[in-house]
């Protein structure tokens, strides 16, 4: 089984950097440790997804080909990416999941240096340069460090800062949006 966990921070999930963009000075109010603590727009974001991901204790039928999975009670996952089993790595992710075939959660870390969720029309994006780490919220607001990793001197960064995890196995994969205080919201998990 693996299991990965990407605190948005961490340059090594998936996102590459330039030398170009070490100058890069990113806009926005502080993103700080007291951003970190806030009932945050990451975690309004991530919380508004409750009422339409699947019930955690039901597993998804993945298809054959990993382009989707589908569950008893009407959600579906459409993986815009196929997944292959077992998922090695830190995967780009490209997916939509939906209930009763309106979508709930669109999450794409195929960007490179940005990662877009958005839940029910409301788009939370991420964007790194360099050591800066910037968001932009939902109604627009946006948040920035120029050097992401003093946020790790944090109380609480690894329980408070964004990210998700997913694990695989060879017959099954499942996601989770981390929603602060160290939990994680399931988005899917779905199994052959």
């Amino acid at each position: 089984m693996m299991m990965s966990l990407c605190a948005v921070f961490g340059t090594g999930c998936g996102s590459s950097s330039d030398e170009s963009d070490d100058e890069t000075t990113l806009a926005g109010e502080p993103l700080d440790c007291a951003w970190l603590a806030s009932n945050n727009c990451w975690k309004t974001t991530v919380s508004a997804a409750t009422a339409c991901v699947p019930p955690a204790d039901e597993t998804g039928v993945l298809s054959a080909d990993g382009a989707s999975c589908t569950y008893a009670s009407g959600a579906a996952v459409a993986f815009h990416i196929p997944v292959v089993l077992p998922i090695d790595g830190f995967p780009d992710w490209n997916f939509t999941q939906s209930q009763g075939g309106q979508a709930c959660v669109t999450f794409n870390s195929v960007e490179g240096e940005t990662k877009v969720l958005t839940v029910q029309g409301m788009t939370y994006e991420e964007r790194t340069a360099g050591l800066g780490f910037q968001v932009t919220c939902p109604d627009g607001k946006q948040y920035a460090s120029q050097n992401a990793f003093d946020l790790l001197e944090c109380p609480n960064f690894f329980e408070d800062s964004p990210g998700y995890a997913d694990s695989s196995s060879d017959v099954s994969v499942s996601f989770s949006l981390l929603n602060g205080s160290g939990g994680g919201l399931p988005i899917f998990d779905c199994a052959r």
